[in-house]
């Protein structure tokens, strides 16, 4: 039996999950949450599957996992066929994971103070209040592509694909500028030419279309 993945393609953190899925060869059995109804708070999501009543949250076979980048390192683990994603060489894979605490710690903190408070909570946010904060991630991104062409070396790993879907849902708010951001710029757009990216290029037309009208003007 298939994976069921509880998720929405608005949310940067499940384009991540299903753009690993995608890459692994892996078909996930979608379960579609629509937050601005508080479906992740009925009592059968919050007794039965997940007490933190987050997204994504991955049910595999009775075994419940929720945190994209947890949900993606056991995908891997258990249907990845080589370590091409998550290399098992120690220092490789302490890169990898610091990139993805970067998503984790500092990216996705966008997501839950601008975003969501946008999306679910019909908050206007001035985005002039956080402009620096955002500028200072691209920057940092950018000094992070300064050695090689994807985030943590050079192949694509799982901090690829947590980051592109984090990167590329911030672009929509403040985007980014492709003098000030060259390697940034260009990783964006190796991105695009992934066979997975289509999964986040669904949820990302999503987010465009809900944002418009929200943000206050810049």
């Amino acid at each position: 039996m298939a994976p069921t993945l509880y998720m929405s393609e608005i949310s940067p953190s499940c384009r991540a999950v299903l753009m690993a899925a995608r890459t692994l060869g892996l078909t996930l059995k979608v379960k579609r949450i629509n937050l601005a109804k508080n479906e992740q708070l009925t009592p059968h999501f919050l007794k039965q599957i997940n007490p933190q009543h987050t997204i994504p949250t991955l049910v595999d076979n009775g075994f419940v996992i929720w945190d994209s980048h947890a949900i993606i390192a056991f995908l891997v683990g258990k249907y990845g066929n080589d370590d091409e994603l998550y290399s098992q060489d120690i220092t490789e894979r302490a890169l990898i994971e610091q990139r993805l605490h970067f998503d984790s710690s500092v990216v996705n903190n966008f997501t839950r103070t601008i975003l969501n408070p946008m999306l679910y909570e019909h908050f206007n946010i001035n985005l002039d209040d956080h402009k620096v904060s955002i500028h200072k991630t691209y920057a940092l991104m950018e000094k992070f592509l300064r050695s090689f062409p994807w985030i943590a070396g050079k192949k694509v790993t799982v901090a690829d694909l947590s980051l592109i879907p984090s990167i590329t849902s911030l672009n929509v708010l403040v985007p980014i500028d492709k003098e000030e951001y060259p390697n940034l710029t260009n990783w964006i757009e190796r991105a695009e030419s992934l066979p997975c990216y289509v999964e986040n290029q669904n949820g990302l037309n999503q987010l465009r279309d809900l944002l418009q009208g929200r943000c206050c003007p810049c």
